[in-house]
């Protein structure tokens, strides 16, 4: 499948998944209003907070996996686009390990902060790096850069 076959399929992809987004970013808000309203401001809040509204993004990166999957065949391709899921679990799964550390040994958001830049830094950078790979593998690949430009012109 060429690239002109699979840009409106992605981007159809990404305009679905932007309700389940913008659902899951109300409630994580409303979340923190009523926590906050009841409990205070706390690190503990902003970060539990912050995870639920991340939660779209693992449902985002399971049906990218899923469709990517879909365009190539080829095993090295079909392994990339497994790793970018990792990639993506991985930063998902970290931000919880910083909730519940906020919640039990940090108190301060500075801390919070300093851990998260610690780890997440990392997993961006070898996210932004797959893209390349991926191209690499298929030259057809649609680039986050070409799946925004998309979204622009429509």
């Amino acid at each position: 499948m060429n690239k002109q076959e699979r840009l409106p399929k992605m981007v159809e992809h990404d305009l679905d998944a932007r309700g389940v987004s913008a659902m899951f970013g109300i409630s994580g808000l409303f979340l923190f209003l009523v926590v906050s309203v009841i409990k205070g401001v706390t690190v503990t809040t902003i970060a539990f907070s912050f995870l639920v509204t991340q939660l779209p993004m693992l449902y985002q990166a399971w049906r990218r996996m899923k469709l990517l999957r879909t365009f190539n065949e080829d095993e090295e391709y079909q392994r990339l686009v497994r790793r970018e899921f990792r990639i993506i679990v991985a930063m998902f799964g970290s931000l919880g390990v910083f909730t519940f550390l906020t919640w039990f040994v940090l108190d301060s958001m500075q801390q919070l902060l300093g851990v998260v830049l610690i780890a997440i830094i990392p997993l961006l950078i070898l996210y932004v790096s797959m893209d390349r790979k991926l191209r690499e593998a298929d030259p057809e690949h649609v680039t986050n850069r070409e799946l925004r430009r998309a979204h622009r012109e429509q």
